[in-house]
């Protein structure tokens, strides 16, 4: 899936917009049978996702929430401390896409890709991300929501000298929503072509790399 921003829609096909504050891991199926997620101010989703994507600033309860709604921090204190640190980066144009690289319009200026991965895939991926780099650091994976690993890390790491991947779905909230056995790896446009160019020349072509693991077709 990738995500880009667009000033229109009105000839766009097969968009939906999240109804209400429903998660936006609720639509992941329709994703991925090729509707296309719209979001924008009016229609975020939950108030956490409109934070994370861009279009608003953290509600004035989002760290009381954190720590006694969620129990995801010890205090309400830590809970304000992770809102102050998230740094998303407001949205460009009017709409933020999300879609299946299939469904998007030739003209579309990706800026974050994710792959849903089984473990194997991952093991796979966080080597080839460090594969042309001094470092081990390419992949991190932080405490965060699901949108914020999915878009607004990865996102933000265009602006680094060395951008990052992003292991996500690691949001306890988030996680009926994904098999159990599937987690998610973001990145940006740059660093995806990057390991791309890299693949030929890396373990992940022949013999060596189907040595990994068992094959899973």
């Amino acid at each position: 899936m990738g995500w880009y921003f667009v000033d229109d829609i009105s000839n766009t096909a097969n968009v939906l917009s999240p109804e209400g504050r429903n998660c936006l891991f609720a639509y992941l199926d329709q994703v991925a049978n090729s509707s296309i997620l719209c979001f924008s101010a009016d229609s975020a989703g939950c108030r956490g996702a409109a934070c994370y994507l861009g279009f608003c600033k953290p509600h004035q309860s989002a760290g009381r929430f954190l720590a006694s709604g969620e129990k995801f921090k010890s205090c309400e204190a830590y809970g304000e401390e992770f809102y102050r640190t998230i740094d998303a980066r407001t949205a460009k144009r009017s709409y933020l896409m999300l879609s299946t690289l299939e469904s998007m319009e030739d003209t579309a200026e990706v800026e974050v890709v994710n792959f849903w991965v089984k473990p194997l895939s991952l093991a796979g991926l966080l080597t080839l991300a460090n594969f042309d780099s001094p470092k081990n650091d390419r992949v991190t994976i932080p405490f965060a929501s699901g949108c914020q690993s999915m878009w607004t890390i990865p996102f933000r790491e265009q602006l680094s000298d060395a951008p990052r991947a992003t292991v996500g779905a690691m949001d306890p909230a988030m996680r009926k929503y994904v098999p159990a056995d599937t987690l998610l790896f973001s990145l940006s446009t740059e660093l995806l072509l990057a390991m791309v160019n890299n693949i030929e020349k890396s373990f992940a072509t022949g013999s060596t790399w189907l040595a990994i693991g068992p094959s899973q077709g």
